[in-house]
């Protein structure tokens, strides 16, 4: 060891390299704990986007489906009138339709099937029909 200037003053341990061995260790566990980082964070990601799109697009209901239904759900209660036009046939040919509720017509059904006439006795009646009318408490339906 010189004291001269400019001289390095290096101990020789200093000067050697690293082991290989402990440098490839180091390098694959390095490598390996990234590749497992990414894969770890990817799936996460992958999970929770599934998660959020279910929650957020599927399990919401559909608007225009809640809007059809509320609105099949008021033609089952109330009466209306309606024409069919035939396949083929014109406005001219449009058969007329009353819708009456659902409710009133079970009655209706169950009142002809407990009354003790026959369908014979019916047609030679000439038969019942039933007749929208309005009156003060509202649209009713009634037999002539």
């Amino acid at each position: 060891m010189s004291s001269h200037p400019g001289e390095d003053n290096l101990e020789p341990e200093q000067l050697d390299d690293p082991e290989a061995g402990w440098t490839w260790f180091f390098s694959l566990a390095s490598i390996i704990l990234l590749v497992i980082t990414v894969v770890a964070v990817t799936v996460i990601f992958y999970f929770f986007r599934d998660l959020e799109v279910e929650k957020k697009v599927i399990d919401q209901p559909a608007f225009q489906l809640s809007e059809l239904r509320t609105e099949q759900e008021a033609q089952l209660d109330g009466y209306a009138r309606y024409q069919v036009i035939p396949i083929g046939g014109t406005e001219e040919d449009a058969e007329d339709y009353i819708r009456i509720p659902i409710d009133r017509a079970m009655e209706i059904v169950n009142a002809e099937a407990r009354s003790p006439r026959t369908s014979a006795l019916d047609e030679q009646d000439g038969g019942e029909s039933i007749v929208l009318r309005e009156s003060a408490a509202g649209k009713e339906d009634v037999r002539q």
